[in-house]
């Protein structure tokens, strides 16, 4: 079992949106390959549902249990991980009924490793920029939200976000466009801020 502060193990760079298809043997999907491809995947779906690392590993597995006993359901040339978001979901959506309502949602913000060693002004950057993607994801409806972090944090495209929510791909393109219009505004806003203070000193 990991603990709180562990994360899952990283895909190489690259793997991620070819990932389904080595989960392919053959003209079947394969437990064993869908789960070396999308594990990684899931870990970070079910954090975002506000589970908490230290019962996500538990979690996880209760998806690959639900993939094995519908594996066969799986309907061919729909979205691999639209399916796996949407057991995710349920899985999260289950554990929460059964814990307490004061327990902490939490987010995690992927960070790509240095390619030279970081220094101190490389630790307030990353954790300013972590704050703000923080505060701006907070401040968005619902909604827009999930269509903003599916697409621009996760990597699924419009027609995968608009099977995983079951909206309209129209409206999922809609949403998309307005949250990076607002994204845009608050980078823009707090570089502002950014810039008055240096100003001051």
């Amino acid at each position: 079992m990991r603990g709180a502060g562990e994360t899952m193990p990283l895909r190489s760079a690259g793997e991620g949106r070819s990932g389904a298809a080595c989960a392919v043997v053959g003209e079947e999907l394969t437990l064993e390959g869908v789960y070396a491809a999308e594990a990684e995947f899931v870990w970070r779906a079910l954090l975002r549902f506000g589970v908490a690392p230290d019962v996500a590993e538990d979690l996880l597995h209760e998806v690959f249990l639900v993939v094995r006993r519908r594996l066969g359901d799986f309907e061919r040339g729909r979205s691999l991980r639209g399916w796996l978001y949407g057991i995710a979901r349920g899985v999260a959506a289950n554990h929460r009924r059964g814990q307490s309502r004061a327990a902490r949602r939490e987010e995690r913000v992927g960070e790509m490793a240095p390619e030279r060693p970081p220094t101190p002004e490389d630790g307030v950057a990353r954790s300013e920029a972590a704050a703000l993607v923080m505060r701006f994801l907070v401040g968005l409806d619902p909604e827009r939200r999930q269509v903003f972090e599916l697409i621009e944090i996760e990597g699924l495209s419009g027609p995968e976000v608009a099977e995983v929510m079951q909206i309209p791909l129209m409206k999922v393109h809609t949403l998309l466009r307005s949250g990076r219009g607002l994204f845009r505004a608050a980078v823009a806003e707090h570089e502002a801020g950014r810039a008055r203070k240096e100003s001051t000193r």
